[in-house]
Order: structure tokens, then C-alpha cells, then sequence
């Protein structure tokens, strides 16, 4: 296991919009300083889920493969954006004075029949581009369209005085009758409605929402977003939320970020990873064993399956 473990050169990736910076997960204090902290949305929702997995995939660089769920979900973000891409916007206008049934009908001309979907893509479609025709019946017409979508987003940030690069890739970003903006993301999971979820994905919403305050993209760069909402399509019905800004999430956010800034604080690029803490015993059979997909690579599940007198007390 120890070979499998072994340090990797951190990946450097440019910070666009700053030429000669770049930035990598695998930061550490005795890296040239033209080299900062990279932060995404799915790596810092990782240290929060498991900081040991976060250490693994993102300073250490195992990759999890590629399972139908994330292919699913792929295909169909990229058939949502290709669809906004070529909505005609007159044409579906024209379709309204007849009925939704005719909008939807239109909307549903969208989904390609030359993609080859074979993971259940055209159902998530059908629900969403229902959902969208609903949604037209009714919109302001100069608004019913996206001014961001699936736009990609980056921002250099000083956190406890760590230079950090955030990226990501915002699914979409819409404006109201009063040009308030309105975030909006698309998850092809079913949504459970558990305490926990509604916590998940207010953070994932409050990184957003940070993102594009403090992004200098030249259309979406600085706005103050005030509502953000996301839709489940995994489930016979699409689950659709839209709400207001929470200021809790956003500072519970930002008190994350600030966590991942000082585990990093303590990195020295060694292969043990101690300062990213391994979850306690009793998590490997309720969270490792079903949740992993890298649980092989961690001390923490491969040592509890020893006796006891065979462990090693650093990962006890």
C-alpha cells in the first residue's frame, strides 16, 4: 500500500487573466510564490465529506474512475447547454400563443437522436425541457434565457494570507424583470430532502455565489447574486427549489475554505497526508465502505481490517 501511495508531482495549472501564476491542489508553504492554492467547488465539498479522500484525490492526484452516474450527468449538462446555445427564441415565442403542449413539443426537438444515449440520458431531458416549457409560459421574454451558461469562472483570493485560485463552472446564471441575478444548477441525482442535502447543496450555491463576486469575467464578474435554486432530475418528478441567498451558508462556506487554507498552512508535501485527519473507526462501514470509490488507498479503511496488534499507531 505504502508504493501506492506515492507523492505525484502536483499538477500546475495556469490561473487565467494572470500570466505567469499558476496554481495546483497540491500547495504547499515551500512552493515558489507564483504557485497558489487551487479551490474548486467539488475539492472543497470533498475535504468537507472526507478530508483523507481530499488529500488523495486532489494533493496526491489518484483519479476515481469514471462511473455511469458521472457519464450521465456529463451528457446531459452538455445537452442542456447545447440547448439554450440553439433555443430560437422567436420561434418558441411564436409557439406560445398556441400552448404549452406545443412549446414543450419544440423544446423537445432538442434532444439529439444521433447522441447515442444509453445511460437513461433522455429521461433527465424530457423532465428538464418540461419543467423549461412550464417555466416559458409565464417568463418575461427577455429573460426566460440564460445571460451565463455553463460559464467558467476564476478568482484569486487572499485567505489567512494564503494567495487562493478559485475556479469552477457555473451551470447557469439568470436575471429577473429587475435584472437581479438568480444562480441556477442542474444535479441528475435524486434529491432526498435530508437535512443534510439541503446543507450540501447551500454550500455548493454559496461557492457560486462567492465565485461571482469576486470573479473579473467581464459580463458576470462582481455581481451581487441574490437568489439561487437547482433541480434534481433523478427521480420520477424533477425536483425544482429556488430561494433567496442564505447569509448562514455563505459564512459556513467561507469558514470551510478557511479550514482547507489551514490544513494546507500545515502541508509539507509529505506522503502520510497527517494534517488532512482520517474520519474515526466507526465511519469505514456506513460512509467508507458504500461511499468510496478510493477507500483502497486510505489508511484509515485498510488498517481497521487488520487486528488490532497488527496496526500501525500512526493511523490509529
Amino acid at each position: 500500500m505504502a508504493e501506492l501511495m506515492k507523492i505525484r508531482e502536483p499538477r500546475a495549472y495556469d490561473v487565467p487573466g494572470k500570466p505567469g501564476l499558476k496554481s495546483t491542489y497540491g500547495w504547499h508553504p515551500g512552493m515558489p510564490p507564483d504557485i497558489i492554492l487551487r479551490v474548486s467547488k467539488t475539492s472543497l465539498g470533498t475535504a468537507g465529506f472526507c478530508a483523507q479522500q481530499y488529500f488523495l484525490k486532489y494533493p496526491l492526484g489518484i483519479k476515481e474512475p469514471a462511473n455511469d452516474n458521472m457519464i450521465r450527468g456529463s451528457n446531459v449538462h452538455d445537452a442542456i447547454e447545447e440547448f439554450y446555445q440553439n433555443m430560437n427564441l422567436s420561434y418558441a415565442l411564436s409557439m406560445r400563443s398556441y400552448g404549452y403542449d406545443e412549446v414543450k413539443k419544440y423544446f423537445l426537438t432538442h434532444i439529439s437522436e444521433d447522441k447515442g444515449y444509453a445511460l437513461g440520458e433522455e429521461d433527465h431531458l424530457v423532465k428538464y425541457l418540461d419543467a423549461e416549457a412550464k417555466r416559458f409560459m409565464t417568463a418575461e421574454d427577455e429573460y426566460f434565457l440564460p445571460i451565463g451558461n455553463e460559464v467558467s469562472l476564476d478568482a484569486v483570493v487572499e485567505i489567512d494570507g494564503v494567495l487562493v485560485h478559485l475556479t469552477g463552472i457555473v451551470d447557469r446564471l439568470f436575471a429577473d424583470g429587475d435584472g437581479i441575478p438568480h444562480v441556477h444548477e442542474l444535479k441528475t441525482g435524486v434529491w432526498s430532502g435530508k437535512p443534510r442535502k439541503w446543507e450540501h447543496m447551500r454550500k455548493e450555491m454559496a461557492y457560486y455565489v462567492y465565485l461571482i463576486k469576486r470573479s473579473e469575467h467581464e459580463v458576470l464578474g462582481g455581481l451581487d447574486v441574490e437568489w439561487w435554486g437547482w433541480d434534481h432530475t433523478g427521480a420520477d418528478d424533477i425536483f425544482r427549489h429556488i430561494e433567496a441567498v442564505r447569509v448562514k451558508e455563505v459564512s459556513s462556506m467561507m469558514k470551510s475554505l478557511k479550514d482547507l487554507v489551514g490544513m494546507h498552512k500545515q502541508y509539507t508535501g509529505n506522503k502520510n497526508g497527517v494534517m488532512f485527519p482520517l474520519k474515526d473507526e466507526g465511519a469505514v462501514k456506513y460512509i467508507c465502505e458504500p461511499w468510496c470509490a478510493i477507500k483502497g488507498f486510505c489508511p484509515r479503511y485498510y488498517e481497521v481490517l487488520k487486528p488490532s496488534n497488527l496496526r500501525q499507531e500512526a493511523f490509529s
